[in-house]
């Protein structure tokens, strides 16, 4: 160290200051953005930021060990005036490392699955006047090249870093916004409505039935031309739930109930006061792959939650959020991956549309509708890496079976439907897929008749 000349000591001293001070302004850049970011609910943006924490905290802890280690260097050199200085990097390098760099990299998987839970495809409800708006071959293009650029909501807002073809905008917005424009345009009404029901096209994400006189159903998202951006469900979210390091009332872990609270908020439909479950909960817990379900002791603090958040939408809702909390937190973080990645949090909507091509009843697909939940439960029940499709056709004529009373519907031996139930059999490997859907069936009152 003695053959370190003065200028190369004053040289290595200057490149750890400047590096500290980069570092300093870097650091506290980040650390204000996400203030700003939580507390005006830009929380696109703060979950954007939060898949990559764990990149720029480990950065920001190499840059500060890399100045101590310049520092003691020229402390060692014979710069006796750095000791203070050492003292200081010491205690920042320590705090980047164990309070900042190694809690985001534990957290990493699960910031990328909340954001996968709030930002994955949308279930709106559409005003009846705004239905018919919806038509063409790529209509959601069209419609937002037509209307006037929007004020987007402060959730919804993106950093804009390199330009996107998807839509930003919300789809009810731009379709509320197109019939301004067709108003004002034409001021006479159609008289007359056509009552026959209208078959979707995959293309458009609506579900069947659609109705001239009644509301429909969307499902948007990426896969129709749509940016990802956090639901807007998020503002009933509590913000105890929507930190890095998330604390469900009682004081419990909350990551769960926060990635829970994502899909509940994209997935309900028009009417989830009528979804059918029927829980026994021991037998759903011993027949599914996260068996032996340690969190289950969870499950009086997690539906505090749930019902604080979904009581008014009736106890069955409140099950089905509950045990879907308790499902995350005894699975794996690849597990939930994979699953949300297919969506198999949502009904299948390209088996909706087929259903009804291939004539299922209003009557019939609302049934479907009313079971989504229930199939929602045995998905990420029975899911393993790789399996595509949720048990909907086999759990709807399990209840069909148990609580409805006369033959099957036609389109049952339809061979795109049988060859749908096969499709639902495989995969499952040991799996006693059969037993689960029973543990959700397992006591239902009497079947309520009610629209989707």
């Amino acid at each position: 160290m003695s053959k370190i000349t003065d200028a190369q000591r004053r040289q290595i001293f200057w490149t750890a200051t400047a590096i500290a001070v980069a570092v300093s302004l870097v650091q506290g850049a980040i650390t204000t953005l996400v203030k700003i970011c939580e507390s005006e609910g830009l929380w696109t943006i703060r979950f954007s930021l939060a898949r990559s924490e764990h990149l720029w905290w480990s950065a920001i802890a190499v840059a500060l060990v890399t100045s101590l280690g310049c520092i003691l260097l020229s402390f060692l050199a014979g710069n006796n005036n750095d000791s203070l200085g050492i003292i200081l990097l010491a205690t920042a390098s320590s705090l980047a490392v164990f309070r900042y760099a190694w809690p985001a990299w534990r957290n990493r998987h699960y910031c990328s699955n909340r954001w996968a839970a709030w930002t994955g495809p949308s279930r709106t409800g559409i005003d009846a006047t705004l239905v018919s708006l919806i038509q063409g071959t790529n209509p959601w293009q069209t419609l937002s090249k037509d209307v006037p650029v929007m004020k987007q909501h402060p959730v919804e807002i993106r950093l804009a870093i390199f330009k996107s073809n998807l839509i930003a905008d919300d789809p009810t917005d731009i379709l509320k916004a197109k019939k301004r424009l067709v108003d004002t345009l034409s001021k006479k009404q159609p008289d007359e409505k056509s009552q026959t029901p209208l078959v979707p096209d995959d293309k458009t994400g609506l579900y069947a039935p659609i109705h001239p006189d009644k509301s429909a159903s969307l499902l948007w998202g990426s896969h129709i031309g749509f940016a990802p951006r956090v639901s807007r469900a998020i503002l009933a979210v509590p913000q105890r739930l929507l930190q890095s390091s998330p604390l469900t009332s009682s004081g419990h872990n909350g990551q769960p109930v926060c990635l829970a609270h994502g899909i509940l908020g994209r997935n309900k439909g028009l009417q989830p006061h009528t979804f059918i479950l029927g829980l026994h909960n021991g037998r759903l817990e011993e027949k599914c792959v996260q068996w032996p379900r340690p969190s289950k002791v969870l499950r009086t603090y997690y539906r505090e939650e749930m019902n604080a958040a979904y009581g008014g939408l009736g106890s069955t809702f409140v099950d089905a959020a509950t045990e879907l909390a308790l499902l995350l937190a005894d699975s794996s973080h690849c597990l939930i991956q994979d699953w949300l990645s297919l969506h198999m949090e949502h009904q299948d909507h390209a088996l909706n549309n087929q259903l009804a091509r291939l004539g299922a009843s209003d009557e019939e697909l609302k049934v479907l509708y009313r079971l989504s939940y229930a199939v929602m439960l045995v998905s990420l029940s029975a899911h393993r890496k790789g399996r595509k499709w949720r048990p909907e056709v086999k759990l709807f004529t399990a209840y069909w079976k148990k609580y409805r009373e006369g033959e099957m519907p036609a389109w049952m031996s339809q061979a795109a439907v049988v060859e749908r139930v096969e499709k639902e059999e495989s995969g499952a490997g040991d799996t006693d897929l059969d037993a689960l859907i029973e543990a959700v069936l397992y006591k239902i009152e009497t079947p309520r008749s009610r629209s989707v």
